[in-house]
Formats: structure tokens, sequence, C-alpha cells
């Protein structure tokens, strides 16, 4: 990518299918490298102005606790997707429902939060999940924290 600092190259991938299942302990869903791909580029974007050395050929960082953060919040939050329903195939669009009422047996119950539980689908698409946004901020990705040289 030119810019004004000159060119550099940024990474596709922050973690891979096989990354996602060893973090969490299960297969990765059949849309895994779309939901890291997607995943990635939001955490990208929450650490773009943070301060780190990267391998200018990968654009990967070069510091291993980093780059772990870097994976395990992608997968922090691919694994959120994917257990929302959400697929990021549809641009953005949650098309997974939040159940409002059910009824079984002659009785029926309404779910008071379903408002709250479809807004939170909709940040949770639009932003990160907040153990992934702990992560980052732990290992000081997330600005405003200082700039540490040595």
């Amino acid at each position: 990518m030119a810019a004004y600092y000159g060119s550099f190259n940024l990474p596709t991938l922050l973690a891979t299918s096989a990354d996602y299942a060893a973090h969490t302990g299960s297969d990765a869903p059949a849309n895994v490298d779309v939901l890291l791909k997607t995943a990635t580029l939001l955490v990208l974007d929450a650490t773009n102005q943070a301060y780190y050395a990267v391998d200018p050929n990968t654009g990967e960082a070069i510091d291993t606790q980093i780059s772990n953060a870097l994976r395990d919040a992608t997968i922090i939050q691919a694994a959120a997707w994917s257990a929302m329903g959400y697929d990021p195939l549809t641009g953005g669009v949650v098309q997974a429902t939040v159940v409002q009422s059910s009824k079984a047996g002659g009785t029926s119950d309404t779910f008071a939060d379903a408002a709250a539980a479809a807004n939170a689908r909709v940040a949770a698409v639009r932003d990160l999940v907040p153990d992934a946004v702990r992560v980052l901020r732990l290992n000081n990705l997330l600005i405003p924290n200082p700039w540490v040289f040595g």
C-alpha cells in the first residue's frame, strides 16, 4: 500500500484455520477462512495507530507477543461471529434472528431483552467483541497507549 510513509504490505490473515481450531478446541466452521479474513481487517483497523515492527515483505508483526495478541484477537472475533451465525459475505448485514417470544405447551414467553440482543449482534459485526478488545489493550495495541521504545 502506497502512502505518505512509503510502501508497505498488510497481512491478509492474522490467524489460520489451524490456529482457530487450536485456540477454540473445536473444528473450524466451514466458512472459517472468510471469518478470519474479515476479522483480520477489523483487528488491523482497530490497531492502525499502534507502533510495532513488522516484516516488510508480509506486514506481520515481528515481535512474538504482538503477533500472538493480533492472532488471538482475530480468532476471538471470528469465533464470536461463528457462534452468532454471522456470515461476512452478507456485507455486514446481520441475518441471524433473535427470538422475541416462544410458545410451548399452551404457555408463551416474551423476551424483554430481544431488542438489546439484536443491538448487541449488530455491534458485534461492526466492532470488536470485548474479549478481543481486552487482548489488544493488554498488549498495548489500542491507542491511547504510550509508545514504548527500548
